[in-house]
C-alpha cells in the first residue's frame, strides 16, 4: 500500500476548518443532521431573483467538488462579486458527513444517497428533498467525482471533467428543461480549454428516477451533473479543483443572463461520450515465464486508514475489452527477469514491486 501528502480526504472537522478560513463561516448555517448526527452544513449567498442549489460529497469520498466549491465562493465573497445581485445561492458541502468522516460513498447506514431520492429513506436524502421543495431552485449543480477509469470518448484521453444533462424519463426525451441544461453545459463546454493530455466527456444519460439529478430534472428544475476527473499526473486531484472551480462559475454567469442564452442542444451531444478503458498504469514488455513480451494494467483501490488514504494496486489483464494505460511504463527498463502471470494477482504485484517503485507514479 502506498500514501502521499493529499487532500482527497476531507473530512468534517476539516471542513469546517476550511470555511473558518476562507472566510465562508459568517454565511453558513446548520441546515439538518445526519445518521450519526453530524450537522450538514449549507451556506447562503447573494439575494438575486434566480436561485440556485448546489450540493457535493453526496458520495463521502467525493471531494474534490467540495474543495472547489470553498476556493470559488471564497473568491466571490472577497471580492464582493455582482453575481450576488442577479442570484441567491445555496451551497451544500458535504451532503454526507458520516460518509465524508469515513471516506466512504455511502452513508452510515450503508445506503448509496444517489439512489435514494423518490423512496427518501435517510434522514439526509430528505433533507436534499424538503429543501428543494422549499426553495424552488431555478437551477441545480450536483457535484461529484469520477474514477479514472473514464475516458473521453474512443481514446486514451482522460475525462478530467464530465457533464451530464439527466434524462427525466424512461426515453430519455428531451423538453424545454433538460434543453436549457444541455444549452448551458455546450457553452461552459465551449469555453473550456482542453490540453493535450486530458478532455471533457459526456456521463451516461441512462434513466434511473432514484438518483437526484434525474429526479429533480423530472420535477421540471434543470439540473447539471459535473463530475471531477483524474489527471494522471494529479492523484491529488489539484488541478481538476481549478477546473470545476472554472466550470461552477461560468454555469453562475450564464445562469444570471439565462434569458439572453440561444437554445441549443447540437454543442452538448458533440460532447464525447464516456467510455471505461481507462487503467492507472500500463505496464508494457514484461516477460513472462513462457518467454514471451506481456503487458498487464494496474488499478489502484483507495482505503483510508488512520486518516490517510492508501493506494493499492491491482492487475487487470488486458481481455477483449479494448484498454489504455493513464501513465505507461516499459518494465525491461527495470529487469529483464521472467514472471509469471499467471500466478495470482497478489503475487504478481509482490513480483513487480521487486523492480518498480509503484509510489513514483502517485504524485
Amino acid at each position: 500500500m502506498y500514501t502521499f501528502k493529499n487532500k482527497r480526504y476531507l473530512p468534517p472537522a476539516k471542513l469546517d476548518d476550511l470555511l473558518t478560513k476562507n472566510y465562508l463561516d459568517d454565511y453558513t448555517s446548520i441546515l439538518g443532521y445526519s445518521v450519526e448526527n453530524r450537522p450538514i452544513l449549507i451556506s447562503s449567498f447573494g439575494s438575486g431573483k434566480r436561485k440556485v442549489l448546489i450540493w457535493s460529497q453526496m458520495h463521502g469520498n467525493e471531494s474534490t467538488t467540495t474543495r472547489s466549491l470553498i476556493q470559488l465562493f471564497s473568491d466571490l465573497t472577497i471580492k464582493k462579486s455582482n453575481i450576488f445581485y442577479d442570484l441567491e445561492i445555496k451551497v451544500i458541502y458535504q451532503l454526507n458527513p458520516d460518509g465524508s468522516n469515513t471516506y466512504n460513498r455511502f452513508n452510515a447506514n450503508g445506503v448509496d444517497l444517489n439512489r435514494d431520492a423518490v423512496k427518501m429513506t435517510q434522514p439526509e436524502s430528505k433533507l436534499l428533498v424538503s429543501f428543494f421543495s422549499n426553495f424552488k431552485p431555478n437551477f441545480c449543480i450536483n457535484l461529484h467525482d469520477q474514477r479514472s477509469v473514464y475516458a473521453s470518448g474512443d481514446s486514451n484521453l482522460p475525462a478530467l471533467i464530465s457533464f451530464l444533462a439527466p434524462s427525466y424519463n424512461e426515453s430519455k426525451s428531451i423538453n424545454e428543461v433538460r434543453k436549457k441544461a444541455m444549452t448551458m453545459i455546450g457553452k461552459v463546454y465551449e469555453n473550456i480549454k482542453p490540453s493535450s493530455n486530458w478532455s471533457i466527456g459526456r456521463y451516461s444519460d441512462e434513466f434511473n428516477i432514484n438518483c437526484f439529478g434525474d429526479f429533480f430534472m423530472s420535477q421540471n428544475t434543470p439540473t447539471i451533473l459535473i463530475e471531477a476527473g483524474h489527471h494522471p499526473d494529479d492523484f491529488g486531484r489539484n488541478l481538476v479543483v481549478n477546473e470545476v472551480h472554472k466550470c461552477i462559475l461560468n454555469f453562475l454567469n450564464l445562469f444570471a443572463y439565462e434569458n439572453r442564452i440561444k437554445s441549443n442542444t447540437e454543442t452538448y451531444f458533440s460532447i464525447p461520450e464516456n467510455h471505461d478503458c481507462l487503467r492507472d498504469l500500463e505496464i508494457r514488455n514484461i516477460t513472462s515465464s513462457s518467454g514471451l513480451s506481456n503487458k498487464l494494467f494496474i488499478q489502484f483501490d483507495e482505503c483510508l486508514q488512520n486518516d490517510k488514504v492508501y493506494f493499492y494496486p491491482k492487475v487487470e489483464k488486458e481481455t477483449t475489452k479494448k484498454l489504455y494505460g493513464n501513465r505507461i511504463i516499459d518494465f525491461s527498463k527495470f529487469t529483464n527477469k521472467s514472471i509469471d502471470l499467471e500466478q495470482n494477482n497478489q503475487k504478481i504485484i509482490e513480483k513487480l514491486k521487486l523492480f518498480l517503485d509503484f509510489s513514483l507514479f502517485l504524485k
